[in-house]
């Protein structure tokens, strides 16, 4: 399901949405025909074209309430009313269809200005470029004219539930001030909040109130408004700063990178016991265990380190095949139990909330176990970083979207693993 899904009564607003949101970094998408519409993985904001501007009243509101019966909105972040900069169609109507569909306990947040293209609206007054709105085509317009340059008026005329406008002297007081007007509103059952705005400030102080106050609202806009609370939203509720990276090889090189890693970074370590791991008397607690300290961990830094590898000098190699003579396992089976158990302890921590950046792994058992535990169905593979070490994103399962790294054991110089963190820790840069 895409986080944000915009409604547009024309095809050229839902392609100059979409282009609003891939400009802040969202994967985005015109719908053309709602009823051949199907779910992409890796899109993350979609708009759909009604094309009913022109349309009769009734046409309009069935088509708009149809195209929202495709989304549950659980799983949607914003649901968009996207407007024409001038005014022009079935706004009105459109709004009462989006409210229908999303229920009583929903605000339409209308802001209708445009400030890059000389749309503003002052006192309730929109001017285009200095002008009157009703002195610009718009209001020549032969298929849907404007007859009024005051907002509120024109969608009064087909709105039928409570409308107060915010005037400029209101906006310019600030983020706070406007998110409790947006609580009062809200609980006075206000359905149509109309905010003025004259430049993009007013859009980011509007967008802000909106998220804190934590109202149900959808925005009504022709587009700034919108990519302005997706903008918000991705350097908040998604900065992604934690990285885990969960090493089972013992491989000389892995050593050697595990200590350059620590060397550079300020990585916390968690050292699980692999021999407890490897026994099943104290598997369980071993990972209860780990994933209570990783926790722990988490908190005091962004980098954690989970590994099983002996990397200090005074450290000894697990003897497999002593472990499978003295419990009667194979050792095939007691690798499989420590990268279970490593996969368990990584998947848990990742389901914790954290923002994470991702996760590396090392070794192509651990890797298997991971994407297990989080039931994903596949990894789309997006670039190599170094030979055999892959950088993509999982597809399905518990967390989807999730950046990963994996790396085969024996792979790579001393640098390999700081390679791969830093490709992490970047991520929002690349995408």
């Amino acid at each position: 399901m895409p986080n944000y899904v915009m409604i547009a009564d024309d095809l050229t607003g839902a392609n100059a949405n979409c282009s609003l949101m891939k400009k802040i970094g969202l994967n985005s998408a015109s719908v053309l025909d709602i009823n051949s519409y199907e779910e992409e993985e890796n899109i993350q904001a979609i708009a759909v074209t009604t094309d009913s501007r022109s349309m009769f009243k009734n046409e309009s509101y069935d088509v708009v309430k149809k195209a929202m019966e495709k989304f549950n909105k659980n799983k949607v972040n914003l649901f968009n009313k996207r407007i024409d900069s001038t005014m022009r169609g079935n706004i009105g109507v459109e709004i009462e269809a989006m409210l229908d569909s999303l229920g009583e306990d929903y605000m339409a947040i209308a802001v209708p200005v445009y400030p890059a293209t000389g749309r503003i609206v002052v006192n309730g007054i929109m001017l285009v470029n200095g002008n009157l709105l009703l002195n610009t085509d718009a209001g020549k317009d032969t298929k849907s004219p404007v007859d009024s340059s005051n907002v509120e008026d024109i969608l009064k005329k087909q709105f039928n539930r409570k409308i107060k406008s915010i005037y400029l002297e209101d906006v310019q007081k600030g983020k706070e001030h406007l998110e409790k007007i947006l609580r009062e509103e809200y609980d006075n059952k206000t359905k149509l909040l109309i905010f003025d705005g004259v430049t993009d400030k007013d859009l980011e102080n509007i967008a802000n109130a909106a998220i804190n106050s934590k109202v149900n609202y959808f925005s009504v806009d022709p587009g700034p408004f919108t990519s302005k609370i997706a903008e918000i939203n991705l350097s908040t509720t998604e900065t992604f700063s934690k990285v885990i990276m969960t090493v089972g090889s013992v491989t000389d090189i892995s050593i050697e990178q595990i200590k350059e890693l620590i060397f550079t970074y300020p990585v916390n370590i968690l050292k699980v016991d692999a021999l407890r791991l490897a026994t099943l008397e104290n598997y369980k607690e071993e990972i209860e265990k780990s994933i209570v300290e990783g926790e722990k961990l988490l908190k005091e830094e962004d980098y954690l380190l989970i590994t099983t590898t002996p990397y200090n000098p005074n450290e000894k190699r697990l003897d497999l095949q002593k472990v499978s003579k003295d419990t009667g396992m194979s050792v095939d089976d007691i690798a499989v139990m420590i990268s279970r158990g490593l996969g368990v302890i990584t998947s848990e921590l990742l389901k914790k909330d954290f923002s994470f950046a991702g996760v590396f792994s090392s070794g192509g058992d651990v890797t298997v176990q991971l994407t297990k535990e989080l039931k994903a169905n596949m990894i789309e593979i997006k670039e190599e970083i170094i030979p055999l070490a892959a950088y993509g994103r999982l597809i399905g399962g518990e967390l989807p979207g999730l950046r990963i790294i994996s790396k085969g054991g024996m792979v790579g110089d001393k640098n390999a693993m700081k390679l791969c963190l830093e490709k992490l820790k970047n991520t929002l840069e690349e995408e």
